[in-house]
């Protein structure tokens, strides 16, 4: 059966495509990365925190979003000459505008209208995955180490699968196959974009460069590692609702005199050291780290992780042959199969679910 997988990451640079014939190949077939209009892409990330109007702007950029995901899902399709009725389901993800599962009441809520997407391509769509886990009690996230398992578990290896999206996450699998772990490790690019568009009007900083150029405040990093989130233990999940832009200037309003550039090296240091801190705690004889999504086309960002981790394998999964933007959106056309197939999507492990539960909800064509 061919799944569409859909992903739109905590760092609103486009939608991630990738499709899968599961259950033969869990590798995706193909993928693609289609860039989000600036108009689009300004409202989702003014969505991620507070501001006027809100449930009218969400509302708007719901169906937005959902008209943008059908539509790309049509041009991928066509473009591999497959017809719309060879895909059983879409499996889409939406956008995370707001993520607090530690809440009174815990919620995580995604945009991007699975009605919307249905009517649009006439496929089943299975979208809402983080629901169900929160009602179990978990964290509602991260939701990929069980394809992450799938797809890199190796019986000679203790590996970590690290996603450096907006938000970084660590997969931690084990040679036995039993039931991985994870857990969001704090910013991945969350911050490092916010600060180059403030400075710069840029979406991110290429290859590091800017990065390069400065150099680490010390008595900055103190303070933003200072941060609570970090001593937590795991099951956690976090998102851009706490590390972004207005969080970002509380800290350096302390150090006027630090240099932009100082503060964009520093912000990647942030990233690779409390990436380096979950694996060391959690996973100490994990002896190969692959990276994927966004972050590992950070250069300065994959050295700093080279620096702290000697001891460890620090490699891109297209050393495994694995476009490394095709992973999260492959893993909810993966989800979306389970759906379908009434599997478990969540690891309790993982989430802190009380138990394994499917995950999704369906919108049929």
């Amino acid at each position: 059966m061919l799944f569409v997988g859909v992903m739109t990451g905590t760092s609103v640079d486009g939608l991630d495509l990738a499709l899968l014939d599961l259950p033969r190949d869990l590798k995706p077939r193909t993928a693609r990365t289609i860039p989000f209009p600036r108009s689009l892409r300004d409202q989702l990330i003014s969505l991620g925190s507070t501001g006027n109007d809100e449930i009218f702007r969400m509302g708007e950029a719901h169906v937005q979003l959902g008209n943008f995901i059908a539509s790309a899902c049509l041009e991928f399709i066509a473009e591999h000459d497959i017809s719309t009725d060879a895909i059983r389901a879409i499996g889409s993800h939406g956008q995370t505008i707001r993520h607090h599962p530690n809440a009174s009441h815990p919620f995580s809520i995604q945009i991007g209208s699975g009605h919307v997407i249905a009517e649009r391509t006439g496929i089943d769509v299975v979208a809402d995955f983080r629901g169900r886990d929160i009602a179990a009690g978990g964290q509602g996230a991260p939701l990929v180490p069980s394809y992450h398992d799938a797809l890199f578990g190796d019986p000679e290896l203790s590996r970590v699968v690290v996603n450096i999206g907006g938000i970084a996450n660590i997969s931690i699998l084990n040679p036995q196959h039993t039931e991985s772990s994870g857990f969001d490790t704090g910013p991945g690019n969350a911050l490092l974009d916010a600060w180059i568009d403030e400075c710069q009007n840029k979406p991110y900083d290429a290859n590091g460069s800017w990065a390069t150029t400065g150099k680490v405040h010390d008595s900055l990093l103190k303070q933003l590692l200072s941060d609570p989130y970090y001593e937590e233990n795991p099951p956690k999940s976090t998102g851009k609702e706490r590390f972004n832009l207005p969080y970002l200037r509380k800290y350096i309003a302390d150090y006027p005199n630090v240099t932009h550039a100082d503060i964009q090296a520093t912000l990647v240091e942030l990233t690779a050291l409390t990436i380096t801190s979950g694996i060391e705690e959690y996973a100490t004889t994990c002896s190969d780290v692959v990276i994927c999504g966004g972050g590992r086309l950070n250069d300065y960002l994959m050295l700093r992780l080279e620096a702290l981790n000697p001891n460890r394998v620090i490699r891109r999964s297209e050393s495994l042959g694995i476009d490394g933007d095709a992973i999260e959106a492959a893993a909810f056309a993966y989800l979306a199969w389970q759906f379908i197939e009434r599997l478990p999507g969540n690891q309790p492990k993982v989430t802190g679910a009380i138990g394994s539960r499917v995950l999704g909800c369906l919108y049929p064509a």
